[in-house]
């Protein structure tokens, strides 16, 4: 009765009040009881069967995975203050890192684009046009009529993922994004082990150089002794023309020293990202020894390896990819509803009449017969899971033969230092012996030359030597995934 009055009193025909359809409240239902079907494989991290300790002596331990671990300015334990300027300039500067943290970014952005697919998309869309339809076409309403048409619309579009095909491929963007965290982290740790391997490796050219420029000066000063010895005829010409011949050759080989040391020197620039010649680093003679390993260092610094990380989360990816490919076999539901308003006149755009909503488009696709090719995908997809397992194992074994090599590089070459200062100081005794006995007449000048010779060569071989213990330590830090 009362909506009758309102009619009469306004002229309007009565409004019926808008209801919710039915299908709503079953669409609602239908989220709450989405089923949470996974159709990828169960995935395990994989437990590599690693050795209890090292091949080398001491007490190591086993390794898992662990990459998040600190690895530390492990660098500083060099106590090389130009060292850790060149690390901080490398790692502001390199191409190389630059180019992986952008391919880092791609994946996290990648990662994100792949979760969007979990949620309902919504589209606003709005129009507006006028125009006059034909008067002569049968059944035409308001046929030859001019008039304007204004909407607005919000679309919901969601996908019912009843098999998990969106969850894995989400998965499967957040594991590669991972990865390539991973993967910065490993260029990042190769970039600072390059740059202290050609760091040590310019330090030990210079002591190499160093060492024929003092000789040069022995030598020289051998000769001068010799020509005065000869104007005053205690030695013959021979013996002068071997100490210009030993002082001579000397010196080329000092100079031949200075082409690997500029190669070295460009090397740290390229790593550096710039130009050589924005770079000179001035000459600084290796000295000392490389820090020592602790006794303790276990096996399970590996776990901080980026490389078996990154090789991991590839692992990951594929799996949730078996997924993807194994939700292709399935149904797959779409739906979408619509709703928004309608006029012909602009100041009724927000009447209540001019309202509408639309349940739609709603899909379903169903793939029954592919000739094989969801089933084809299916076995692609595992054989590059099964590809990137034995990846990651290959990985794991590589990493710990790295370790070996550089532990038992370290012991070796720490008593090879050791017995080459017992060369040294032998032929050093026997220079002074063959000295004295040349100048006492007993012997021709070729025993001296011949004992400046070795004693020589057994000081290169002893700076050698103390150059690859430096890089020995710096390669254990590397196959360990950082410092200890």
């Amino acid at each position: 009765m009362t909506r009758k009055l309102e009619s009469e009193l306004t002229g309007e025909e009565p409004k019926e009040r808008t209801k919710y359809p039915a299908l709503i409240h079953v669409l609602l239902f239908a989220f709450l009881l989405l089923p949470s079907c996974n159709l990828a494989p169960k995935y395990f991290a994989p437990k590599p069967n690693l050795p209890t300790e090292f091949k080398t002596t001491g007490p190591w331990r086993t390794a898992t995975p662990r990459d998040g671990a600190n690895r530390g300015d492990w660098w500083g334990s060099f106590g090389d203050a130009k060292l850790n300027a060149l690390m901080k300039q490398a790692r502001a500067g390199s191409p190389t890192l630059e180019l992986a943290m952008h391919r880092v970014t791609e994946a996290q952005a990648l990662a994100r684009a792949d979760r969007a697919g979990l949620f309902p998309f919504v589209t606003l869309n709005g129009s507006a046009n006028r125009g006059r339809g034909s008067g002569n076409l049968q059944f035409q309403f308001a046929g030859g009529r001019t008039r304007s048409l204004m909407g607005a619309t919000l679309d919901f579009d969601y996908e019912l993922d009843f098999w998990g095909r969106l969850r894995n491929q989400s998965r499967s963007g957040a594991a590669r994004a991972e990865a390539e965290q991973a993967d910065y982290q490993n260029a990042l740790l190769g970039l600072q082990s390059e740059l202290a391997l050609n760091y040590f490796a310019l330090r030990t050219q210079d002591a190499q150089i160093a060492l024929l420029r003092r000789t040069v000066e022995l030598r020289r000063k051998t000769v001068e002794l010799a020509r005065k010895r000869f104007n005053q005829g205690d030695i013959g010409q021979i013996d002068v023309a071997q100490a210009e011949t030993d002082l001579a050759a000397t010196e080329a080989e000092a100079i031949g020293l200075e082409k690997r040391r500029a190669e070295l020197e460009h090397a740290i620039a390229l790593l550096l990202g710039v130009t050589p010649s924005r770079l000179s680093l001035s000459a600084h003679e290796i000295s000392g020894a490389p820090p020592s390993v602790p006794a303790s260092v276990p096996s399970d610094l590996l776990e901080r390896r980026p490389d078996i990380a990154g090789a991991e989360r590839q692992m990951a990816a594929l799996n949730a990819e078996v997924g993807v490919a194994k939700a292709a076999l399935f149904p797959s539901l779409r739906i979408g509803l619509t709703g928004g308003t309608q006029t012909s006149y602009f100041w009724k755009i927000a009447d209540a009449p001019s309202r509408v909503w639309g349940l739609g488009p709603a899909s379903v696709e169903w793939p029954l017969l592919r000739g094989g090719g969801v089933r084809a995908n299916i076995d692609a997809a595992k054989a590059r899971y099964d590809q990137a397992a034995a990846s990651y194992k290959q990985t794991v074994l590589a990493a710990m033969r790295d370790a070996e090599d550089a532990l038992s590089g370290l012991s070796i070459l720490k008593r090879q230092a050791e017995a080459q200062a017992a060369t040294v100081a032998s032929a050093r005794q026997a220079l002074d012996l063959s000295q004295k006995r040349y100048d006492s007449g007993l012997v021709a000048y070729f025993e001296v030359l011949d004992s400046q010779r070795t004693l020589l060569r057994a000081e290169q071989e002893a700076t050698r030597i103390q150059g690859e213990r430096f890089l020995s330590a710096v390669l254990l830090i590397k196959a360990l995934g950082g410092g200890w």
